[in-house]
């Protein structure tokens, strides 16, 4: 991946992460056969200067004949409806804990998984606790774990789990949908899954990217990765003996699914700011089409398209050899992404797809978008973001972006640690008027400047205030410049004028001209 360039920050481990079936709270240790380096820190002291992290599965089911067996017998910890029987895995007697006694959480999150935690295992895969006759379970195992980690270390918990219940999502409670097939009629599916859980309140939703069971082609492989490059977690995984690395998939199949994760990473200052969102407001990244045109019957059923954040709106390709895509797009303006088209929304529009190379991943920006991008790295946090780049499509109506960041592993923010701007954009007639309001909080980024990109409009002065700013004369002028300034440049959605302002300070920008039509 690294020598790739193709960006991943972390590995999941299945079973062989831990010591299962051993004595000695196996369930909870590392595997020192197949993971050596595990237990000294070693195996983590490799990945960190790597920018990897790791994250293991959990089961909530204890074998019974060992130390944690005999204990959990001792204290009544069984799950009283789920007799003993055999593990698939280590063939060795187990049963399963019922993590509704306040005891077993206590439990759980042991000396031994506080050290194979301090070693490396920072996030959790919880499997398999959806079998009981109990809904909260599963949410209670995942709650074992987070109050057990956030009672231990200010790091953020991290997890995913199979199961979901209302109020699940307080134990920073991510899900997946489970073990489903392969093939495009599989990841198709996928789009209803995730838009009902999302419905429901659960924002932080993934799948198993190229089915769980079975082999893609490498078409269904590329498609897939385009359209996980669009939901909450964006994971792959296969069973037993499958692979997911992009370049098994041919070089057609690399290319569009590289392309995409490296869009991916370009957003995640927009998404992470919608991160920040979903902990304030209940609502994330993903939203379906009703949450944005609730009075539109079209979009009342409609899982072929969904907004990501308030400027975008993806429809993935998710049938083989495609070569043209309805699309319903609701009222507004649209600029296709990557063409710079614009439509006009409140109609069907009939979209050539590329069912040769497969790069093209039918993605629209709302008119009045605010969406900042970084450069793409490896890993997140590879090199401090100095600058951002902000792209700005403004309307006649005001519209808004809260930028957002923070020290991205702590819970620090919860006391204040955070840095917050609100970017604000309108069309006047032949000007445009961009803000950025007063920060708040008191974590201090690296960020530096905005490279601000102000589409459709050619200026012919630009104010701060009532100063003028300089102007650099053309765009790369402007990129080497130090300081503050602007400059006309023209792309792919038309004129453009670019704008560098210092981040973190109140402004009003004031861009005097003729727009022009994209």
């Amino acid at each position: 991946y690294r020598t790739r360039h193709i960006p991943i920050d972390n590995f999941t481990f299945d079973f062989d992460w831990k010591a299962w079936g051993d004595d000695n709270y196996g369930e909870f240790r590392w595997n020192t056969t197949k993971f050596p380096d595990g237990p000294s820190g070693a195996l983590k002291a490799d990945m960190d200067k790597l920018g990897m992290h790791m994250t293991g599965i959990m089961k909530p089911r204890i074998h019974v004949d060992t130390v944690e067996g005999r204990y959990a017998q001792q204290h009544d910890y069984w799950f009283k409806s789920r007799p003993q029987t055999t593990d698939y895995f280590s063939l060795k007697p187990v049963r399963e804990v019922d993590f509704n006694q306040a005891a077993v959480r206590a439990w759980f999150f042991n000396a031994q998984l506080k050290h194979a935690f301090d070693t490396g295992i920072v996030g959790w895969w919880n499997d398999e606790a959806d079998d009981t006759d109990s809904d909260t379970q599963f949410l209670n195992m995942q709650r074992a774990l987070y109050e057990g980690q956030r009672a231990y270390t200010p790091i953020r918990v991290w997890s995913i789990n199979r199961d979901f219940y209302l109020g699940a999502q307080r134990y920073a409670y991510g899900l997946w949908s489970g073990d489903i097939d392969t093939g495009f009629d599989a990841m198709a599916a996928q789009r209803q899954r995730m838009l009902s859980a999302i419905d429901v309140g659960e924002m932080k939703w993934g799948m198993d990217t190229g089915g769980f069971k079975g082999h893609p082609d490498d078409e269904n492989y590329a498609r897939w990765i385009q359209f996980a490059a669009f939901v909450p977690i964006f994971r792959v995984h296969g069973t037993f003996g499958e692979k997911r690395q992009p370049w098994l998939y041919g070089a057609t199949a690399e290319k569009a699914a590289t392309d995409a994760i490296r869009l991916r990473y370009a957003l995640i200052p927009y998404i992470y700011s919608y991160e920040h969102a979903t902990a304030t407001d209940g609502v994330g990244i993903v939203r379906p089409l009703t949450f944005d045109y609730p009075d539109d019957p079209h979009v009342r059923d409609d899982v072929d398209a969904w907004m990501f954040g308030d400027g975008l709106l993806v429809s993935p390709v998710v049938a083989k050899g495609q070569t043209e895509k309805d699309i319903y797009l609701p009222a507004g303006t649209w600029i296709d992404y990557f063409k710079g088209t614009v439509y006009q929304g409140g109609q069907t529009i009939h979209y050539a797809v590329d069912s040769k190379t497969w790069r093209d991943i039918p993605l629209f920006i709302r008119e009045g978008a605010i969406i900042p991008s970084g450069p793409v790295m490896d890993f997140v946090g590879q090199n401090p973001l100095t600058e951002l780049s902000v792209d700005v499509f403004p309307s006649a109506s005001l519209t808004a972006f809260d930028y957002y960041d923070d020290d991205g592993k702590t819970y620090a923010y919860e006391h204040g640690a955070y840095f917050l701007q609100r970017m604000t954009a309108q069309r006047k007639d032949d000007d445009v008027v961009f803000t950025t309001e007063a920060p708040h909080g008191t974590y201090k980024p690296a960020l530096k400047y905005y490279t601000v990109k102000i589409h459709g409009i050619t200026a012919a002065a630009v104010n701060s205030g009532s100063d003028a700013l300089k102007s650099l004369g053309s765009a790369a002028a402007l990129q080497t410049a130090k300081g503050e300034g602007w400059a006309i440049d023209h792309d792919r959605y038309g004129p453009v004028t670019v704008i560098q302002l210092a981040a973190g300070e109140e402004r009003q920008i004031s861009l005097h001209g003729v727009a022009a039509a994209h």
